[in-house]
């Protein structure tokens, strides 16, 4: 039986993309990171628009002086709940406006972190353009106008035209 030989770059290269490569994570990572989504997640639902507010200012806060990312899913646990309720309170559900306002706050605050982060070199762009699309509302768009042609000209009047073409356009005669 052959030994099969594994190419490390061109086609099937196990090498061609090596910051694509899953990466280990050494444990104390993953101690750090566990530890920090824990903190919030053990907050209880929010239940009124004062302590929305200052459970987001607890939040940032808390971020600020730990040196922790804020992420939206971090911002749904410090406000005792998940996404999904949180989606509903930025678009009025079961809200009032100004929940729904405190929350796109919030949001705006943690799109611009991660904006700045990016922009610096700090956050993969992928990753970047990922969760701006799917949390910030932002998008690949490209407009196309489309605007009528005027073959035969924007400013000549209907009748100068019937006249021109009056003798090429078959009669009722025929």
């Amino acid at each position: 039986m052959e030994k099969k030989i594994e190419k490390k770059t061109g086609r099937g290269g196990t090498e061609n993309f090596p910051n694509a490569r899953l990466k280990s994570t050494p444990p104390d990572d993953v101690s750090i990171c566990l530890k920090n989504v824990l903190v919030f997640s053990k907050q209880p639902l929010v239940k009124s628009d004062e302590e929305c507010r200052e459970r987001l200012a607890q939040f940032f806060e808390t971020c600020a002086e730990t040196g922790q990312l804020p992420t939206v899913e971090k911002m749904c646990l410090a406000l005792g709940t998940v996404r999904q309720v949180v989606w509903e309170w930025e678009n009025g559900v079961k809200c009032s406006s100004e929940r729904a306002d405190l929350i796109k706050k919030g949001k705006e605050i943690i799109a611009s972190f991660e904006a700045e982060l990016a922009a610096k070199g700090k956050v993969n762009p992928v990753v970047y353009i990922f969760r701006a699309k799917n949390y910030f509302g932002m998008k690949d768009q490209q407009d196309v106008v489309v605007a009528p042609a005027q073959p035969l000209g924007a400013d000549v009047p209907t009748e100068q035209l019937a006249e021109k073409y009056a003798k090429a356009l078959p009669s009722d005669d025929s």
